[in-house]
């Protein structure tokens, strides 16, 4: 269950914030549950994931915080997409192979976006 929170609540309380486009990771992050999410007036507009740190990743329509490199994140994204659509591996090492990329992905974008 994701809490409802404010945009500006996250940002007073988290370290870094990283923002990306409403399913730009739904392969990777797409079997995690985000801890909360903010909505405005026109209803809901990102959900966040703690990555660990005070390291906040924010993805919907109207997400908060410094963009992602847009290659990166596909290329992180179409691996992901491709281990998710390989149904010759059983579910439970395909979602292994995703947390373990995405935990490579994790690592890059603390390291290279400081």
């Amino acid at each position: 269950m994701k809490l409802k929170t404010t945009k500006q609540f996250i940002k007073q309380h988290s370290a870094k914030i990283f923002a990306c486009g409403y399913c730009d990771l739904q392969y990777l992050f797409g079997n995690l549950d985000p801890f909360a999410y903010s909505a405005g007036v026109y209803g809901w507009a990102c959900d966040y994931y703690d990555l660990g740190g005070g390291v906040i990743l924010s993805t919907g329509y109207s997400p908060i915080g410094e963009r992602i490199d847009y290659k990166t994140l596909r290329e992180y994204e179409k691996k992901a997409e491709q281990i998710a659509n390989d149904y010759d591996m059983p579910r439970e090492q395909r979602d292994l192979r995703i947390k373990h990329l995405r935990e490579k992905f994790i690592v890059w974008l603390k390291a290279n976006n400081q």
